[in-house]
């Protein structure tokens, strides 16, 4: 009993059974941010340690020296064309500057970037040659089973790694992890399912309807089409949007229309924003990678460190 009151009273069961997907996710937070403290300082440890064996193999006096003539001397020049090209990337943050104004600036970030990249290249190159090993344990971290009921999916049915996203149209971290979300599809073919859930945030308008649109084409043939013209123009969903969106996919209109008034189609969106809800989704996008949690936009790396343990790669 973990409260009481007259008439009455509510057991630590009572209260787990509304919160343990948040438990489980501050769990999972908490090791994971743990393992990442550690795991970054070996990283850097291990670095300097093959700098230095290289630096003294070589007969430099230091690694200071030895990145000189790997980096900064191997670096290749900022060239005319890049640096106009980067110019209307950064273009906002030079606050109205011509690029005559601030081609100095605009050469000096990409040749900061040019080098960290090779920077990046040269470590792994040597942690190759010097065979290094990352033994450092991953946490046990706990799972969170969830269904991946009828929903829409990518990849291989029965896979050894399966991932469910919860997401919706509105969020622009959504659209940014569809980035991520194929180049795990195209890196692991055949390895890993990847399913589809709605789960429309409150102050998203839109994101409700939109789901449905899909979900509608969907019955179609046709979700993955609209899906992939939805995350495209996340800030043009109204109703004559999403209507010349299905024209555009080929999606029969008067069916499609009939469809979404159909109350099934907001029932099924809402029941996957319970089951998320229950697995302690509070907001977009998250990933279970075989009931592992991550939240947010995470880059590729996250999620290939994970499927890598859960394929046995390491």
């Amino acid at each position: 009993m973990v409260a009481s009151w007259e008439g009455g009273q509510l057991t630590y069961g009572d209260l787990l059974g509304e919160v343990e997907g948040q438990l489980i996710k501050a769990r999972v937070d908490y090791l994971t941010g743990v393992y990442n403290a550690e795991n970054q300082t070996l990283e850097q440890k291990v670095m300097e340690s093959v700098l230095q064996a290289e630096a003294k193999s070589r007969g430099f006096d230091g690694p200071e020296a030895l990145l000189k003539v790997e980096i900064e001397d191997k670096t290749p020049e900022v060239t005319e064309q890049e640096a106009r090209e980067f110019y209307p990337v950064i273009a906002r943050q030079l606050r109205g500057a011509t690029y005559e104004q601030a081609e100095v600036q605009i050469k000096g970030e990409l040749r900061r970037r040019k080098q960290s990249e090779r920077f990046a290249a040269y470590i792994d190159e040597l942690k190759a040659r010097y065979k290094v090993q990352n033994k450092l344990p991953y946490p046990d971290v706990p799972r969170i089973q969830v269904s991946i009921d009828d929903d829409p999916y990518l990849g291989t049915k029965g896979a050894p790694v399966t991932i469910v996203q919860f997401a919706e149209y509105q969020c622009p971290y959504c659209g940014k992890a569809n980035e991520a979300v194929e180049q795990v599809l195209k890196e692991y073919e055949g390895k890993v399912l990847m399913v589809y859930r709605d789960f429309p945030l409150s102050f998203h308008d839109r994101a409700i309807p939109a789901a449905i649109a899909a979900n509608c084409a969907g019955e179609q043939g046709k979700y993955w089409e609209m899906h992939t013209t939805l995350m495209a123009n996340q800030q043009a969903l109204q109703e004559t949007d999403l209507e010349g969106y299905a024209r555009q996919n080929g999606v029969d209109l008067a069916k499609w229309q009939t469809c979404r008034q159909d109350p099934k189609q907001a029932a099924e969106v809402q029941k996957d924003m319970e089951d998320g809800m229950a697995a302690g989704v509070s907001g977009t996008p998250a990933f279970f990678i075989n009931g592992i949690m991550i939240s947010g936009a995470q880059p590729f790396s996250e999620f290939k460190s994970i499927i890598d343990r859960e394929l046995g790669a390491d």
